[in-house]
């Protein structure tokens, strides 16, 4: 029997992953329980402490649970936020709202992690908006100038980290020169997509695609030129993928697709009209198509489109159509 495929354990690369989101969340449950059994004033409202280092805890325990949902994650976050909310407003000092109040900045840095600019934005709003209100409900005078240089701060610090995170996306995940997933980025991803359209009874097809006697042009024209073929090649592969598909270079002259919501036979359809687009004096190509078998690993599925291209290699080869 096939073993199920679970979605990568930490999501992808760079990105805020239900372990490392459960792991903040429980150091934050843990703060908050310091500061009830060790209040920092007389003041503190120790119960609110202790409610708040619970929900805490619960919500890493949730995200663990559900961490085969990509936007696990990010509602933990913002259930975080609204915790923290709470707890800023519950302080009796202004010392108090400060300190409290470095919890949210450090969830709008955290928004940076979620990789969707417009996610970001939207909870970095949200931090700023709760940081107000949270702040005006306390019984501490609201000070303005306060609240705005924790609000700068926190978009500032989450826009300086959100460009720095960025290039290291595109630097780990992105073939410098065809613009196609590493190996390890396609992996990753298209087990997301596999799971995916496993959990939603969608079909996925996975194709592999080979440049024929690329190393030909190679050895006759130069790697330069080899390099302008590939370029080429995947900007017309790339230019027939739908938004949720995926294309990764898996060796020199080998490339991999993932197809979301297509059987084989779409998958066939795709190649031949990605076809139309082959550039005259290019090399040919071939392929192999395999349907993804319900949640099994992106390696077996890869495996089968690779034995499919090569067996067509051969009947090429061989003289067969």
């Amino acid at each position: 029997m096939r073993a199920r495929t679970r979605p990568p354990r930490d999501g992808a690369r760079l990105f805020l992953a239900a372990s490392h989101t459960a792991g903040a969340l429980l150091l934050c449950a843990v703060l908050c329980l310091v500061s009830a059994v060790w209040p920092p004033s007389r003041l503190t409202l120790v119960e609110v402490w202790y409610g708040g280092s619970a929900a805490l805890a619960l919500l890493a325990v949730a995200v663990l649970l559900l961490r085969d949902r990509p936007r696990a994650p990010l509602a933990a976050l913002v259930a975080a936020v609204g915790i923290g909310g709470v707890l800023v407003a519950s302080c009796q000092t202004l010392a108090g709202v400060v300190t409290t109040s470095l919890g949210l900045v450090v969830a709008g840095q955290a928004a940076a992690l979620l990789g969707e600019p417009r996610t970001v934005r939207r909870v970095l709003g949200l931090v700023v908006v709760v940081l107000g209100l949270a702040m005006l409900a306390s019984p501490v005078p609201f000070a303005l100038t306060t609240w705005l240089v924790l609000a700068l701060t926190t978009v500032v610090m989450s826009g300086l980290v959100t460009y720095l995170l960025q290039r290291l996306r595109l630097l780990a995940t992105t073939d410098d020169l065809t613009g196609a997933l590493t190996r390890a980025a396609f992996d990753e991803r298209a087990a997301l997509v596999l799971h995916d359209a496993a959990r939603r009874g969608r079909p996925a097809a996975v194709v592999c695609l080979d440049v024929d006697d690329f190393k030909v042009v190679n050895d006759t024209l130069g790697h330069a030129a080899g390099d302008e073929v590939l370029v080429r090649l995947v900007d017309g592969w790339r230019a027939g993928l739908a938004d949720d598909d995926l294309i990764g270079r898996v060796g020199g002259d080998e490339f991999a697709v993932v197809l979301a919501g297509r059987d084989a036979a779409a998958a066939e359809d795709w190649v031949t009209a990605v076809g139309l687009r082959h550039v005259a004096g290019d090399p040919t190509w071939s392929h192999g198509v395999a349907q993804a078998d319900g949640d099994e690993p992106v390696r077996d599925a890869l495996a089968r489109a690779d034995e499919a291209l090569y067996a067509r290699k051969g009947r090429r080869v061989g003289g067969s159509v």
